[in-house]
């Protein structure tokens, strides 16, 4: 698989990235989700992979700053001091092979998808990243359908999200990363498990890795609880750099 190259030692468990798995990504608010999935595309853009980001709750101009932060490696009031600092930081920045999907907040699945398809045919993106699967639905009249006259609640509309894109990994043979929000725990203090994905249980069955962005006592771990290329699972213990804005391990 597609190895990332700022995080070694997650990459050794996973084995990187395959094409046509799909892996759900979880955390608790504000722990660090979409700075750690900012700094995996980067390393895969970086090693050639075409990346498609699809962010429904953070604006894409809010979500490629702090990529640029990434990328620079420094605060970018920094590298603005510097002369032609920021301009060629971004004329470099602009040769990676990121695409952004321009919807932001609730958003019919479908079309997620006809724009997944074209960005895999027109662009051959390769992995995907979903941010986040509660944000895509929580307007779109999914929701609100009525089945037989019972009205669909998210769990159901979830998982026909989650079937779809499963489907579409599979058939595309591409990679997809999907954020889920854990649903609100009685205590914040516990970590997080395979049941704190918010949704039914298919939304972990239906994964090949699931990935869990841990915080405890002010420690960051990403945890590795499900991978059904071989198997392992584990935890590697994570710090953030305030000044490159990410996480090592």
């Amino acid at each position: 698989g597609k190895a990332l190259q700022s995080f070694p030692l997650l990459t050794k468990i996973i084995k990187g990235f395959r094409p046509g798995e799909l892996s759900v990504f979880t955390g608790g608010t504000g722990v660090g989700k979409t700075t750690m999935l900012s700094q995996m595309s980067l390393d895969l853009a970086k090693a050639g992979t075409n990346v498609l980001w699809g962010s429904f709750e953070v604006q894409n101009t809010r979500l490629i700053k702090k990529m640029l932060h990434q990328f620079g490696r420094k605060p970018l009031t920094e590298i603005s001091k510097k002369q032609q600092g920021l301009p060629a930081l971004m004329e470099r920045f602009s040769q990676l092979p990121l695409l952004f999907m321009s919807f932001h907040g609730g958003t019919e699945v479908d079309l997620v998808l006809e724009a997944m398809d074209y960005a895999v045919y027109a662009n051959d993106a390769s992995h995907i990243i979903l941010d986040n699967l509660q944000f895509m639905i929580s307007s779109s009249s999914t929701s609100n359908k009525y089945l037989g006259g019972l009205a669909w609640n998210k769990f159901d509309a979830q998982d026909v999200a989650m079937e779809k894109f499963r489907k579409f990994a599979t058939e595309r043979n591409v990679h997809i990363t999907l954020v889920i929000h854990p649903r609100k725990e009685q205590d914040e203090r516990m970590p997080l498990t395979m049941t704190s994905v918010f949704g039914s249980a298919k939304m972990t069955q239906e994964a090949d890795l699931v990935f869990i962005l841990q915080r405890a006592g002010g420690k960051k771990s990403i945890e590795v609880k499900k991978n059904r290329y071989d198997g392992t699972v584990g935890q590697v213990k994570l710090y953030f750099d305030r000044d490159s804005g990410c996480l090592k391990e």
